[in-house]
């Protein structure tokens, strides 16, 4: 967990250094928000329903590799969370924002059955 959470502020420390950040708006109370580093690459992305976080959100580090993934709703962390640091994965359920089981997957291996 203490790695977590260090991870956690990495990601929190290197989105403040961002330089914009983008606002196409979806609906009446719906946009889409990116923030993006000083080449243009996307460091977040998400959704704001009625001024709360709200659905998919996904952070990057600069070379476009998915870091974070996740859910909110109504500005709370739900579901299941997917935190990528080199060759680990830590999956955190969350329920009502809070954590209530993580899973650390190392050196994950996706394989694809072939078909006949």
């Amino acid at each position: 967990m203490k790695y977590l959470i260090t991870f956690v502020l990495l990601i929190s420390a290197s989105l403040n250094a961002q330089e914009s950040k983008v606002l196409n708006k979806i609906d009446k109370n719906t946009f889409e928000l990116i923030y993006l580093d000083n080449s243009g690459n996307i460091l977040q992305k998400g959704f704001i329903k009625n001024k709360m976080l709200h659905g998919e959100w996904s952070s990057y580090d600069g070379n476009g590799k998915k870091l974070v993934s996740g859910t909110y709703e109504k500005g709370k962390k739900v579901g299941k969370w997917f935190f990528r640091n080199y060759n680990k994965i830590t999956e955190v359920d969350y329920e009502n924002n809070l954590p209530i089981k993580v899973v650390n997957w190392d050196n994950p291996v996706v394989t694809i059955a072939e078909k006949d």
